[in-house]
């Protein structure tokens, strides 16, 4: 029996890589949890997996589970639908509605992984000398989302996670170290001061 399957993320939509991360949250039990991430990204029905030999059905399980599991890198354009979207140019400086938004959306970022993306890239209005510019945030979400959700590659979902994790972690180490250093710089201009003119 000969099953089709993905060989690149990029053949995976967000919208299956959602659905693959509820699958991995669900109570099933091992058999039915590979059979339904088959499901999710094959055409394949579940009385034709039923006829499957439990070795074939894990194979192709354990080939579909390491595809989505890879490490990939920040994909700055994406082309969908003959538009061309870009990453956020500079996440250092968000507005605050964008930083607001998404602080909310990755309270539950599976859930909510369409509308991330949908803040994360935005239409390129302008692009010269290997700089660009992309919209400006508006909020208005849903349109973008529902798009993102049936046609963005997972390749670029996930190079995008995992980079915008990255600089947030950095960024909070930075606030962290500076803070540290405010703290002592603090203290050590309060002892100063606390020892003017004492006498000995």
């Amino acid at each position: 029996m000969k099953l089709t399957v993905p060989t690149d993320l990029s053949e995976i939509t967000l919208g299956q890589l959602q659905t693959l991360n509820d699958i991995e949250e669900a109570e099933l039990d091992a058999i039915d949890r590979q059979k339904e991430t088959i499901i999710a990204l094959t055409k394949v029905d579940r009385g034709t997996l039923d006829r499957f030999r439990l070795s074939d059905l894990k194979n192709v399980y354990d080939k579909l589970l390491y595809l989505t599991k890879k490490d990939e890198k920040l994909v700055k354009f994406v082309d969908i639908n003959n538009t061309k979207y870009g990453f956020h140019p500079n996440l250092s400086n968000i507005t605050t509605g964008e930083f607001a938004d998404l602080d909310t959306l990755c309270q539950d970022l599976n859930k909510n992984l369409d509308k991330v993306m949908a803040i994360l890239y935005r239409e390129v209005t302008i692009e010269k000398s290997n700089k660009y510019q992309v919209k400006p945030y508006d909020g208005d979400l849903d349109i973008r989302a529902k798009l993102f959700k049936e046609k963005m590659p997972a390749n670029v979902v996930n190079g995008a996670i995992v980079f915008f994790w990255n600089l947030g972690r950095d960024y909070l180490n930075n606030s962290l170290i500076s803070s540290k250093e405010d703290q002592e710089t603090l203290k050590s201009n309060s002892s100063q001061k606390s020892g003017d003119g004492t006498k000995y």
